[in-house]
C-alpha cells in the first residue's frame, strides 16, 4: 500500500534531473551549437524513465526534450541552422520514447506474471496445508460418525418401539374420538352405555378380557351392558353390599383385584359358560358429584393391571359419566324448554325473545296477536316500520329505540314503558312494555327478552273515567251554580207571593181598598206562574242530568203546532207593536216526534225573540232540508248576540246583561238545546249585534211522518 507514494518520491528527483539536464544541454546547444548538435543527447535523458519504469514520466520528459530541440534550432545563428539535424534529433527522441514505452509495458507484464506465480505458489502451499488439516478432521469425523451411527441404530430401535406404542395410542385415540363423536345428547342412556362398553372391550381386546357397566339401583348393582360374554352372564343383579363396586363407591376412585378368589365375600358378574372371571378393574361413574355406577374390566386369568389400562378405564368412565350427565341435562333442558314453550303459548301477554345481533325476533301467540302478525313468525326488530310505527309520549320511535333493541345493544333494563303502536290500517294499540338483556356466564349479552301487556282497553277506560270525572266535576259545578241560581230565582217569586198575600190580607181588613184586590190577585197569579215555570225548568234540568227524560212520540202536522205557538205569543208581540209573520209549511208536512217538547222549544224561542226585539218584526218559517229533514227558523230584528256570547247562551243560567230584560232564570235556551238534542236534532244560532238573531231547529228525516193532511184554507200569514 506504500509502493505508490515511494514511486512518486523517486519520480520527483528524476524529473528535476531531467529538467536540469535539458536546460544544460539547451545552454550548450546555444553556446556550441556550431561545433556539434547537443539535441541528440536529449534522448539519453529518457533512460531515466526506463530506470523509473513509469510511463507517466516518460512522455512529459519526451515533450520537454522535443521542445528543447526545437528551441535550440531558434537559438542557432541564422546562417548555421540545420533543419535536418533538428528533425533527426526529434525523430530519435520520439523513437526512443516509443521503444521505452513498450519496454516498460513488457517489464510490467513480466513483473505481474512473476508476482502472480509467486501468489499462486503461496496459495498452493496454503491449500496443501489446509488439505492436510482436513484429512485429519475427516479422520476424526469418521470416528465420530461411526459412534453416532451406533447411537442412531440404538435410537432407531427405541423409536420403533415408541412408534409402535404411539400407533397403538393413536388407534386408541381415534377410537375414543369416534366414540366421543357418536355420543350425542340425542342418544338414550342405554345406547350410550352400550357403545362405551363395546369400545372399552375393543381397546383392551386381550385374551379372556370382558367389560361391563353396573349402575346403582336401590340396594343392588345392576348390569346395564356388557361386552365379552358371548352367552351372557349368570345374574344381572348383585347385592350392593356384596359387590366390588360398593368398595369403589366408598373410595370414590379406581380399584382392582388381581384375584377375586382372595375376597370370597365380593361378587362380580360371571359368564354363563366358559372360564370364570378371576380379576377385575373398576372405575366409578360420578354424575354431579355423586357416584351412580362403575365401569369394570374383567380378566379370566390372574393379572396385574398396568397404568395404561387404569388410565383407559378412568377416561372412559369419565366419558360415560359426562354422557350420562349430558343426557340428564338434555332431558331436563328439554322438559324446561317444553314447559317454557307451554308457558309462552298460554300467557295472556306478549313475550318476545331476540338474538344477540337483533336479527331474529320470536314472538309468542299472544304477542303476535297484539302486533297483528301470524303466530310463530320470525321477524327482525330492526325492520318493523312497514308493519307498525311506535310512539312514546307522542314522539315517534326509531328501530334503535325499541325496548328490546336497547336491552340487547346497550344492556338497558326497561321497566313498564308505555308505548303507542299505530298499524297501517290506522288502528292504535297501547302497550306497557319491559325489556332486559340475556347474559351468559361471563356477563356478555347473548340476546334480549321483552314482555308487554295490551292496555288499550285500560287506556280507553282511563280516558272514559277521565271524561266522566271531568263531566262529574262540571256537573257538580253546574249543580252548585244551579242550586245557587235556582234558590235565588225561587226566592224572588216566593217573596213576591208572600208580600202580595200580606197586602191582600191588609186590603181585606180595609173596605176602602177592596178595589185593589183583583190587581193584587193578578200579580200573585203572575208570581205563582213564574214560580211554577221555574220549578218546571228545574225539574227538566234534573231529568236531563239523571237521564230519565222520556219521549212521547205522536204524529201531528207541523203547521198546526206553529199556529198554536204563534197564537199564544201574539199578545206579547202586539203589546210591543212588532210585526209577527208566520210562513206556514206545507199542509202535507207531518212530524213523528214529541209534540209537547217541540212546542216548549218553539214557545221559548218565540218568547225570547219578542222579549229582545224592541222594533221591527219576528218571523217564523219552516221547510224541508236537502237531507230530507225539517228546519224551523225563528228570526228577529232585535239587539243580536255578540260572537263571544253565541255559544254561552246555551249554557245554564247564562243571561245577557240587560237591566230591562234581566228577568228570567237563564235556563230557557239550555233546556231548548237539550230538548232538541233529545229529539235527535240540533239547535243553532246565527246573529249579528244590532241586526237581530236567527235560531234554527233542525230535525232529522226520521222525524218526518209519511202521511198527508187534506187541504184546508190557509190562515193569515200576517197578524
Amino acid at each position: 500500500m506504500f509502493g505508490q507514494p515511494i514511486q512518486y518520491f523517486r519520480a520527483v528527483p528524476t524529473l528535476v534531473v531531467a529538467i536540469v539536464g535539458l536546460a544544460v544541454l539547451l545552454w550548450a546547444d546555444w553556446r556550441w551549437g556550431l561545433l556539434f548538435n547537443p539535441s541528440v543527447l536529449y534522448a539519453e535523458l529518457l533512460l531515466l524513465c526506463a530506470w523509473m519504469r513509469d510511463r507517466r514520466l516518460l512522455w512529459p520528459i519526451t515533450v520537454l526534450a522535443v521542445a528543447a530541440t526545437i528551441a535550440g534550432y531558434f537559438l542557432e545563428n541564422g546562417d548555421d541552422r540545420s533543419v535536418a539535424g533538428r528533425v533527426l534529433a526529434v525523430v530519435a527522441i520520439l523513437t526512443v520514447a516509443i521503444v521505452l514505452h513498450f519496454l516498460i509495458g513488457v517489464w510490467r507484464q513480466l513483473s505481474s506474471s512473476r508476482l502472480l506465480l509467486k501468489n499462486r505458489a503461496d496459495d498452493l502451499e496454503r491449500a496443501n496445508r489446509e488439505l492436510q488439516l482436513r484429512e485429519s478432521d475427516i479422520a476424526s469425523q469418521n470416528e465420530e460418525l461411526q459412534s453416532q451411527t451406533e447411537e442412531l441404530e440404538r435410537q432407531s430401535e427405541e423409536l420403533r418401539v415408541a412408534n409402535d406404542e404411539l400407533a397403538q395410542r393413536e388407534r386408541t385415540l381415534e377410537t375414543l374420538l369416534s366414540l366421543s363423536r357418536s355420543l350425542g345428547m340425542e342418544l338414550a342412556p342405554a345406547e350410550t352405555m352400550n357403545r362405551i362398553c363395546e369400545t372399552l372391550g375393543q381397546l383392551v381386546n386381550g385374551t379372556g378380557t370382558a367389560t361391563a357397566i353396573l349402575m346403582r339401583q336401590d340396594d343392588a348393582m345392576v348390569v346395564r351392558c356388557h361386552y365379552g360374554f358371548p352367552d351372557g352372564i349368570i345374574t344381572e343383579r348383585i347385592p350392593a353390599a356384596q359387590s366390588f363396586a360398593e368398595l369403589v363407591f366408598e373410595q370414590q376412585r379406581t380399584g382392582y383385584l388381581d384375584d377375586v378368589s382372595l375376597r370370597p365375600d365380593l361378587q362380580v358378574p360371571q359368564p354363563v359358560s366358559g372360564e370364570r372371571i378371576v380379576s377385575v378393574l373398576a372405575s366409578p361413574l360420578v354424575v354431579r358429584g355423586k357416584p351412580v355406577g362403575t365401569l369394570e374390566i374383567y380378566g379370566r386369568t390372574r393379572k396385574s393391571w398396568n397404568d395404561d389400562q387404569i388410565a383407559l378405564a378412568e377416561s372412559l368412565a369419565a366419558q360415560a359419566a359426562i354422557s350420562l350427565e349430558n343426557a340428564e341435562l338434555f332431558t331436563e333442558v328439554e322438559a324446561e324448554r317444553m314447559r317454557l314453550r307451554a308457558v309462552l303459548n298460554t300467557v295472556p301477554f306478549g313475550v318476545a325473545i331476540c338474538d344477540g345481533g337483533c336479527r331474529d325476533l320470536i314472538v309468542n301467540p299472544a304477542g303476535a296477536a297484539t302486533l297483528h302478525i301470524p303466530a310463530n313468525t320470525r321477524i327482525s326488530p330492526l325492520s318493523t316500520e312497514n308493519r307498525w310505527v311506535s310512539y312514546r309520549d307522542g314522539d315517534r320511535l326509531t328501530s334503535d329505540d325499541a325496548p328490546i333493541v336497547r336491552a340487547v345493544r346497550r344492556g338497558e333494563h326497561v321497566e313498564a314503558e308505555e308505548l303507542e303502536i299505530v298499524f297501517p290500517n290506522g288502528q292504535r294499540t297501547f302497550i306497557l312494555a319491559s325489556a332486559a338483556p340475556i347474559r351468559d356466564g361471563e356477563g356478555k349479552i347473548q340476546g334480549g327478552v321483552s314482555a308487554w301487556a295490551d292496555i288499550t282497553v285500560q287506556k280507553s277506560l282511563q280516558r272514559e273515567l277521565d271524561l266522566r270525572r271531568r263531566e262529574a266535576e262540571e256537573a257538580s259545578t253546574r249543580k252548585s251554580r244551579f242550586l245557587a241560581a235556582a234558590s235565588h230565582d225561587i226566592r224572588t217569586p216566593a217573596n213576591a207571593i208572600s208580600l202580595i198575600a200580606e197586602l191582600i190580607k191588609r186590603t181585606a181588613d180595609n173596605p176602602k181598598m177592596a178595589d185593589e184586590i183583583p190587581q193584587l190577585a193578578q200579580e200573585m197569579h203572575s208570581s205563582a206562574m213564574s214560580l211554577v215555570n221555574l220549578v218546571t225548568n228545574v225539574l227538566d234540568v234534573t231529568r236531563f242530568d239523571s237521564g230519565k227524560l222520556e219521549l212521547h212520540e205522536t204524529e201531528f202536522p207541523l203547521s198546526t203546532l206553529l199556529e198554536e205557538e204563534v197564537r199564544q205569543t201574539l199578545p206579547l208581540a202586539q203589546a210591543k207593536g212588532l210585526a209577527y209573520e208566520l210562513q206556514e209549511p206545507a199542509a202535507s208536512l207531518w212530524l213523528m216526534t214529541d209534540r209537547v217538547k217541540l212546542g216548549r222549544v218553539m214557545g221559548n224561542l218565540l218568547g225570547n225573540a219578542i222579549k229582545f226585539t224592541d222594533a221591527g218584526a219576528v218571523r217564523v218559517s219552516a221547510g224541508r232540508t236537502e237531507q230530507g229533514g225539517v228546519q224551523i227558523q225563528v228570526a228577529d230584528t232585535g239587539i243580536g248576540i255578540s260572537p263571544e256570547n253565541q255559544e254561552k247562551v246555551f249554557d245554564e243560567f247564562f243571561q245577557l246583561f240587560d237591566p230591562q230584560r234581566s228577568k228570567g232564570s237563564g235556563l230557557g235556551l239550555a233546556i231548548c238545546k237539550r230538548l232538541v238534542e233529545a229529539l235527535g236534532g240540533t239547535l243553532t244560532l246565527d246573529s249579528t249585534v244590532g241586526q237581530g238573531a236567527t235560531f234554527a231547529v233542525t230535525l232529522p228525516s226520521t222525524c218526518v211522518a209519511r202521511r198527508e193532511e187534506p187541504a184546508r184554507p190557509p190562515s193569515p200569514e200576517k197578524v
